[in-house]
């Protein structure tokens, strides 16, 4: 099997990685669609020595193994899910059937690990990942991911929790596992080499007035998700669009909740529903017949989006607002392979990504500071900002904050602020204040001052 041309530099990087006689755990960031799996088989390959690949459920494992044994190599498999719970020169296992068994890899020798999505591998100490590599002496540890991101929760001066998308080798209080990136695929190589389906985008009226972030300041609370979902009849104008994609052979659609998604595919034709709760023999049923185009479309509920690969879809439909970044990328990643048999990808958004997330297209990577950072479209941050700032900080351009800064000092005359600048105060409490105060023409440039902010984002 011969390396794609942005392959062949990971694959370097890799091998050298392995090389070395004392490394720290490091990350290849590749995007969706990159061909990771091969990479990796190619790595183990060259690298010539006992080998434990890692991977977070038996869906990976598989198409892992498989890309191996392609390449002409020999290996084993260490998985419950897969039946089989053998060790060999290079093993594929899951995390889960290994997390005990740590001392049969130390004392075959095994001291190098790769991790495919290691982003979804809890970072703590006590995690099954961290108890493994510790009882089996790990040495090198090199993991593989397309969203090499953490979410971080933090208190703001006022104790107000807030939480903010870092990279994995960003320090934290819960420390840094991974500590280097020593590589970046980004994504505008794999859109230039044509290695990506070209995607067009069409994004619908939402209001995003009654979503409410949850107790972490990560998400949207369910409730508010569902609710948005109902009051703006999302299920109909999903079923309305899917009448007239005439020319889409695979569609995938993501909603709330279960009860949405069998509703749905009770109304549209060639259409099944997929989530955690249902029979294992029945989703797998269900799987295969989408990728063989037997069933035409799919509903789910946060299933199949990390990991998912079918070529052909060429049809994402999201009827799920979020607020994670990671969540977008991957879902839209789903519809992004090529295949000789598809021309284009299509992604239909009713719930607002798009003008929050920008195109997949448009995020790229940057070492700015002595810290990689993610951009999106029209240059926005995502990374350690709050994330419900996300949009508002440009590169190159002065932070929200710092505009606020440069207005004129309006202080607060009296109440429990009193004395601090009314940019200094909580924004929560800004708010009650526009509700509540009786505003007058002597407090009327305090007004002025928080509707200022508040038109910040601020």
């Amino acid at each position: 099997m011969e390396l794609r041309p942005n392959q062949i530099l990971p694959v370097e990087r890799g091998v050298a990685f392995f090389k070395q006689k004392k490394a720290e755990p490091s990350i290849v960031v590749a995007p969706t669609a990159f061909g990771k799996s091969v990479v990796i088989a190619q790595i183990a390959k060259e690298v010539g020595e006992k080998m434990l690949v890692i991977q977070p459920n038996k869906e990976l494992l598989e198409q892992n193994y498989n890309k191996f044994i392609g390449l002409g190599g020999t290996a084993s498999i260490y998985s419950a899910a897969m039946g089989e719970k053998e060790i060999g020169d290079v093993t594929y296992a899951t995390i889960g059937s290994i997390v005990n068994v740590a001392h049969k890899f130390k004392s075959m020798g095994i001291t190098k690990v790769i991790i495919d999505e290691c982003d979804r591998f809890p970072r703590e100490p006590n995690g099954m990942l961290r108890r493994f590599l510790k009882g089996a002496s790990i040495t090198h540890v090199l993991g593989f991911t397309a969203t090499p991101l953490k979410l971080q929760n933090n208190l703001n001066q006022f104790k107000e929790p807030f939480s903010k998308l870092v990279m994995l080798t960003s320090r934290s209080k819960k420390g840094n596992f991974f500590k280097n990136i020593i590589h970046i695929a980004q994504i505008d190589e794999m859109v230039e080499m044509k290695f990506w389906s070209p995607l067009y985008y069409e994004s619908y009226d939402f209001d995003t007035g009654e979503l409410v972030y949850n107790s972490t300041g990560a998400e949207y609370s369910d409730s508010s998700i569902k609710r948005a979902y109902k009051n703006q009849n999302i299920g109909q104008k999903i079923i309305k669009k899917i009448h007239s994609l005439y020319d889409r052979k695979s569609i995938l659609v993501a909603v709330p909740s279960i009860e949405e998604a069998k509703e749905l595919a009770s109304q549209l034709p060639s259409c099944e529903a997929v989530y955690s709760d249902m029979p294992t023999s029945e989703r797998n049923r269900i799987v295969e017949e989408f990728k063989s185009g037997k069933i035409r479309i799919v509903i789910q509920v946060n299933i199949l989006s990390v990991g998912f690969d079918h070529p052909e879809l060429d049809c994402i439909i999201t009827g799920r607002p979020t607020a994670s970044m990671s969540w977008w990328y991957q879902f839209v990643g789903r519809v992004t392979r090529i295949h000789p048999n598809k021309r284009d990808g299509l992604v239909i958004d009713f719930v607002g990504s798009v003008p929050k997330f920008g195109r997949v297209e448009d995020l790229y990577y940057k070492f700015v500071d002595d810290e990689w950072r993610l951009y999106g479209e029209e240059k926005k941050l995502i990374t350690g900002i709050p994330i419900n700032e996300i949009g508002l900080h440009i590169e190159g351009k002065p932070s929200p904050h710092e505009v606020a800064a440069q207005g004129a000092k309006i202080l607060m005359p009296f109440g429990k602020w009193a004395g601090k600048e009314v940019r200094e105060i909580p924004k929560s409490y800004r708010e009650w204040m526009l509700t509540n105060f009786q505003w007058n023409p002597f407090n009327q440039k305090i007004k002025d001052e928080i509707v200022r902010l508040k038109n910040l984002g601020i």
